[in-house]
């Protein structure tokens, strides 16, 4: 351990230590809780209850049940829900107490609410974690992914290599790939298969997005090193119907259907459908082969994509019951899902296919079980399980050389990198386990376990391909567990603190390459298991009314993914040898959140981070060979820095914007351990990441437009990525033909939705200067393209 990080863990500590004795010092709270209920006797879920004037709020269940905790004393309760007319009840807190509330239906009641109602995704913000919620409902009728729906969040930045269905790689603070996790409501996303990731799904699948930037809470039991993202779909008891089309640019088409039917008996049905489709055949600037001389032009050739179409099609169904006695929720369901891509080009733009392809299929059974309050008060249990029995292929047969003028030459081998066409099996397991106790007002105890499996089967590899590839023959087996258990004191008027650890054990099985030749192979079996613990805190607390302070601590381990150990059988080679991450992780948070009088509402945020990580996993593109694999660097570390800016008015107009920087460095002193020679990357930048980005946004709602319930939405959205190199520098300095270049992009959209959004019309633009961009080095993305959405949403 550095000097430097165990001073800023001993400062650390020292600031848990006064913060955890000022809230345990305050007075004990009472409980005030009931149900919240419409004149039809309806419950009114994710209604908001709080105490005037003060931070202590909370939104009502599916039942309709709230709870408030607070110190004794004379309160104004407030109670708000969309449509309904706000009630405020005076009363005094001297004990334990139960008030049911009755709200009459107001159709006026829709600006004060939307203004001042404070919502879930409220909620997740004001944790004591270094969290962004966002509601991904402002989202629904545009054509966004979830994928683009993030790139809005400070910190965050969406990596990809072409258009949709291309590779997506997720940056949150300077960790990328693997380093960030994703869950779908709190189930681990990493064996979902091709057909469902972020960059195919739809954002209509989700009702807000929570975004971790480090901190992991134990409830997801995730072995992340730079923070989580939860999906949170809609999983409320009502009957309704969410359809959309769109077409764009590139003959891009993308529908989406989601469904959800719910008896009063407690019968439940839930239908997710989706598809994309794209010729993804823009245009892009590259250098071009001439097949004739085998010599690349000098400059770079304007020319459209020729081999790069793209479609997924998945469904998810649930069937079950909920709001039962011995369930709240229990639901058995299928994913099945298939996607088929073309592949146009490798790692490097200029090294073009004109045949190869990739293809899978998902086919995921799972269920899902949630019980509040088990065998006793504020006991509560979940128990979420899936296995994906799917595959995947990469097909390379033709014999042929391309160019990107569609032109080709044959060639004297069997495709046109490797042959292939054999079938791969990820047969990934996940099994999550959770339980919550609320002792009483002021202490809860959380414990999660979370265990998945990966095991690849080859199948008729020499029969479909008249050869074995030197891994083809060993197995390719690893299992993680990760278990955690936390302690949380809560004090609604001041804050709360909680206190962590977790437990990781990975066990693998797989190809070792034993060659100490350079490029040459000589695989063994390797098996070996990793086991260790790590340990965390994080606290806040409100220094005035709207001035909150955030504060989180932890050591943390992030085991190697089973793509990272093994590959992907085709560009991405195996190394099943790395040794998994571990960092010691810090951040601080500010915010201030003010509404003045009934319209007008600021918002401020900032933050710092830092992170001293040992055998950091970075990805690294081998030029010769146009391959790319994952190997342990040493140590580096990252001091960041981000920031938000917003203002809203009324139901009017929003405006913000956010920034990030962030300073990834090797910390590897030494060419190699006990060598005496100081390497010339010793403090330089980490290559390939994006270093300084941000984004601005404006959207202005104009009501009434033809009739009272119809709303008309401009938008507008920047992106801004400065330069940053693809290669280590030397002693500090950096060839400029290694740089991705400064990307500014520009999208707009109008959106007119009809009777209160059951019907909408969307128009969208993206790059609207048609600039250049690029995530990666070399590889363009789509310039100017233009969309169009329709969408039909019921409710009752």
């Amino acid at each position: 351990m550095s000097r430097q990080t165990a001073c800023l863990r001993v400062i650390v500590i020292g600031i848990f230590f006064l913060c955890s004795s000022f809230l345990f010092a305050q007075r004990a709270t009472l409980q005030l809780s009931g149900k919240i209920s419409s004149t039809e006797n309806e419950w009114l879920e994710f209604a908001t209850v709080m105490f005037k004037g003060t931070n202590m709020g909370t939104t009502v269940n599916e039942k309709g049940e709230y709870r408030l905790e607070a110190p004794p004393g004379d309160y104004t309760l407030v109670v708000r829900s969309l449509g309904y007319k706000t009630v405020e009840r005076e009363l005094s807190l001297t004990k334990r107490q139960s008030l049911n509330i009755v709200m009459e239906a107001e159709a006026n009641a829709l600006e004060e609410v939307f203004v001042l109602g404070k919502s879930a995704t409220q909620q997740v913000n004001e944790s004591a974690f270094n969290v962004v919620a966002i509601n991904a409902k402002a989202f629904h009728h545009t054509t966004l992914d979830l994928a683009h729906a993030l790139d809005r969040i400070s910190g965050a930045r969406i990596r990809e290599a072409g258009g949709v269905g291309s590779n997506t790689e997720f940056s949150l603070n300077g960790f990328s790939g693997r380093h960030v996790k994703f869950f779908l409501d709190g189930v681990p996303m990493e064996g979902f298969g091709s057909s469902f990731q972020i960059n195919n799904i739809p954002v209509n699948l989700a009702e807000r997005i929570e975004v971790y930037k480090g901190v992991v809470p134990v409830s997801f039991g995730a072995d992340a090193l730079g923070g989580a993202v939860n999906i949170v779909t809609g999983q409320q008891r009502r009957t309704f119907v969410d359809a959309s089309y769109s077409y764009g640019s590139f003959n891009t088409h993308k529908s989406y259907i989601n469904a959800g039917y719910t008896a009063d008996n407690g019968f439940t049905l839930q239908l997710n459908v989706f598809q994309n489709y794209s010729d993804n055949d823009y245009w892009v600037y590259t250098p071009v082969l001439d097949l004739n001389t085998l010599v690349f032009s000098p400059d770079e050739k304007k020319v459209r994509r020729f081999h790069d179409t793209y479609h997924n099609e998945t469904l998810i169904a649930r069937v079950g019951v909920t709001g039962k006695r011995f369930a709240d929720r229990l639901l058995i369901g299928i994913t099945l899902g298939k996607d088929r891509a073309d592949i146009q080009n490798s790692n490097i733009q200029k090294i073009v296919f004109g045949e190869r392809y990739r293809k899978g299929e998902t086919l995921m059974p799972s269920i899902q079980y949630v019980k509040k309050n088990l065998f006793t008060q504020g006991l509560d249990f979940n128990l979420t399980g899936n296995i994906n029995l799917g595959y995947s292929q990469h097909v390379d047969t033709a014999s042929r050389q391309y160019n990107w003028y569609g032109e080709y030459r044959e060639i004297n081998r069997k495709g046109e990198v490797n042959y292939s066409i054999a079938k791969y099996y990820n047969n990934n397991g996940s099994l999550t386990a959770g339980i919550h106790y609320k002792l009483n007002a002021q202490h809860s105890f959380s414990f999660n376990n979370v265990t998945t499996t990966f095991d690849r089967i080859s199948k008729n590899t020499v029969a479909m391909t008249g050869s074995i590839n030197a891994t083809d023959t060993f197995p390719k087996i690893t299992v993680k567990n990760v278990s955690g258990l936390a302690y949380k004191f809560d004090y609604a008027t001041y804050g709360n603190v909680s206190f962590f650890g977790k437990h990781y054990i990975q066990y693998t099985k797989g190809p070792k390459n034993v060659s100490t030749a350079t490029n040459s192979y000589r695989y063994e079996l390797f098996s070996n298991t990793f086991s260790t613990t790590g340990y965390g805190a994080a606290t806040t607390w409100y220094l005035l009314k709207d001035f909150q302070f955030k504060l989180s601590y932890e050591k943390t381990y992030r085991l190697p993914t089973a793509n990272e150990l093994f590959g992907n059988e085709d560009l991405e080679k195996s190394n099943a040898v790395l040794n998994p991450e571990n960092s010691d992780n810090i951040n601080v948070n500010i915010s201030y959140n003010k509404l003045f009088g009934k319209h007008h509402s600021f918002f401020i945020d900032g933050g710092f981070m830092y992170r001293d990580i040992k055998d950091y996993i970075r990805r690294v593109v081998e030029s010769m060979h146009n391959t790319a694999a994952y190997e342990n660097h040493g140590h580096v570390r990252n001091v960041g820095y981000t920031g938000e800016i917003r203002y809203s008015y009324s139901r009017l107009l929003t405006v913000g914007g956010n920034f990030t920087y962030q300073n990834l460095r090797n910390k590897e002193k030494y060419r190699s351990p006990g060598s005496p020679v100081i390497s010339t990357s010793y403090n330089s930048r980490v290559p390939n990441v994006p270093y300084l980005y941000g984004n601005a946004d404006f959207s202005l709602f104009l009501t009434g437009i033809g009739r009272k319930s119809n709303t008309l939405n401009l938008g507008y959205n920047a992106l801004y990525v400065y330069q940053f190199p693809l290669r280590w520098g030397t002693n500090g300095a950096y060839d400029s033909k290694d740089m991705i270049p400064v990307q500014f992009s520009h999208d707009v959209n109008l959106t007119y939705a009809i009777q209160d959004g059951r019907y909408s019309i969307s128009l969208e633009c993206r790059n609207l200067t048609d600039a250049r961009l690029y995530d990666n080095f070399s590889l363009q993305k789509p310039g100017r393209s233009f969309s169009a959405k329709v969408r039909y949403f019921f409710s009752k």
